[in-house]
């Protein structure tokens, strides 16, 4: 049987205090289908860079496979054949059939890399991979992919053995993988499962965990109780050996001696366990994650029946017709989902919908001079908006907030529950990561009291716990909200209906 074993792996980058990981030990074999999660920060991409001889670090990693990784460095101006260079011991029919096999229904080798879509390259340098022979490591692959897209892949990996895929994304990890690797606080636990199944054994370790520390800091204060009873006996008794007795008589001093002096063992004892009892409930409470009060929208009252309604509407932008004949509207806490694939004009929508409304979208093309027919509600609403890359965060965390004009503490108390650290306060948050300025976007959106919210893939590139925390948030908010997602996870909870385009 093949392994890969890291045995207390250390790594640390030059300019970081904090160690990414921290005598890091597992044992994974090569033909499991594994999901690799983890919050942002939590070492994912590095462990990739680690087996790939990118990184170097202390310990041992121990295995026999040839690794290769997604994404792969690609010339978008090289044709899409440029990519058999990868896979020197492929032929091209492979290379063909894996593209078939991920949806592609015409010779493409001799088009170019930059006039595929996102989810036509991503797919391209994925069927590459599995021609290169190596063991796949998969990097956060369905970022381009819509959810028809997601589900072909899924389908296309669970046909394969042996891999390891990083991914946010729940429903996809639950139908590809067979095994979970989690990192977490520099440490990895590997259990046999998908993510469903990992996470109902994280939850009741978790809870049971919570449960032993609320235990163990109870006996702590009883201990501490009887110890403090038991020591004040043995004083008093030891003085009342040169006292008089009730009967007259002087006391036994040898045998009250004796007697506080077992029972300030046993005090002492009662101390040396309840020190225990506290060691173990602080060690639990390191190893339980950080309770962070619910993320809630500020209440908005709308007093129409309907937020927004098209009613066989047409959009238009500079005479030219978007859309046409799109019927259906969102009530008050309602929230509808825009489906559909790629390039089908959801998000344009999304902006359309903001432009009617006033707002200014940030977008390569102008829709300002968006017109419409047969929409109604869309004057004078008030919307608050997500796009989906965030090109428009920037400036400090304060000065962001400034900007919006909301309330800077609240801002920053928000995104410290989505994983800001404190170093984060003074940066630009232009410089920061893709996930960190969506973060600041949506806190800035939830803390903005609207009729209507429109988020444009607001779930890409953000960690579990994140779009869990924010799943929360929406569903006991009830926000009237207008969106487009591909995690399959929520859009199942939290859409009441969808639009398919």
């Amino acid at each position: 049987m093949s392994v890969i074993k890291f045995q207390g792996v250390d790594f640390s980058y030059p300019a970081s205090l904090v160690p990414v990981f921290s005598n890091l030990s597992f044992t994974a074999d090569e033909t499991w289908k594994i999901g690799l999660v983890g919050a942002n920060g939590s070492g994912k991409t590095t462990l990739f860079k680690i087996l790939c001889g990118e990184e170097k670090c202390g310990g041992k990693v121990i295995s026999s496979a040839h690794f290769c990784r997604f994404p792969q460095n690609v010339n978008v101006r090289e044709p899409v054949a440029a990519l058999m260079g990868m896979c020197p011991e492929a032929d091209d029919w492979q290379f063909m059939r894996e593209l078939s096999l991920l949806g592609f229904k015409e010779d493409i080798l001799g088009r170019p890399l930059s006039s595929l879509s996102g989810g036509e390259r991503t797919k391209a340098m994925l069927a590459a991979l599995f021609c290169s022979g190596g063991f796949p490591l998969i990097d956060e692959p369905t970022d381009s992919l819509d959810l028809a897209g997601r589900r072909r892949l899924a389908s296309y990996l669970k046909d394969k053995s042996g891999y390891i895929v990083a991914s946010h994304d729940r429903a996809f990890l639950n139908a590809c993988t067979d095994h979970t690797l989690f990192l977490s606080k520099g440490k990895a636990e590997v259990i046999c499962g998908n993510y469903s199944v990992w996470k109902g054994e994280r939850d009741a370790y978790l809870a049971s965990a919570a449960a032993e520390k609320r235990r163990l800091e109870g006996e702590a204060e009883r201990l501490y109780a009887a110890a403090r009873r038991t020591k004040d006996w043995a004083v008093n008794a030891e003085r009342a050996k040169f006292g008089i007795q009730k009967s007259g008589l002087k006391a036994d001093k040898g045998f009250v001696s004796a007697s506080a002096a077992r029972v300030m063992k046993r005090s002492v004892s009662a101390a040396a366990r309840r020190t225990q009892a506290a060691e173990n409930a602080k060690r639990l409470a390191a190893e339980l994650p950080q309770q962070s009060a619910k993320l809630t929208f500020p209440p908005h009252i709308c007093r129409r029946q309907y937020v927004l309604s098209l009613n066989n509407a047409d959009i238009f932008l500079q005479g030219k017709k978007l859309f046409g004949g799109l019927t259906f509207c969102v009530r008050p806490g309602e929230r509808v989902a825009v489906t559909g694939s790629n390039g089908c004009g959801k998000s344009t929508l999304l902006k359309a919908v903001v432009a009617l409304a006033g707002g200014m979208p940030n977008d390569a093309f102008d829709l300002s001079g968006a017109t419409a027919e047969g929409v109604s509600g869309a004057e004078g609403l008030k919307v608050s908006y997500v796009s989906q890359n965030c090109e428009d965060v920037c400036g400090t965390p304060s000065q962001y907030a400034a900007m919006w004009k909301i309330e800077e503490a609240a801002f920053k108390g928000m995104l410290a529950k989505l994983g800001f650290a404190s170093a984060d306060w003074s940066r630009d948050m232009s410089l920061l990561s893709t996930g960190q300025r969506k973060k600041a976007a949506l806190a800035r959106s939830m803390l903005t009291s609207a009729a209507l919210y429109v988020w444009d893939e607001p779930f890409n590139y953000l960690d579990v716990d994140v779009r869990e925390l924010i799943e929360a948030a929406v569903l006991s908010s009830s926000p009237a909200m207008l969106f487009v997602e591909h995690d399959e996870e929520f859009v199942n909870r939290v859409a009441t209906f969808t639009v398919k385009l």
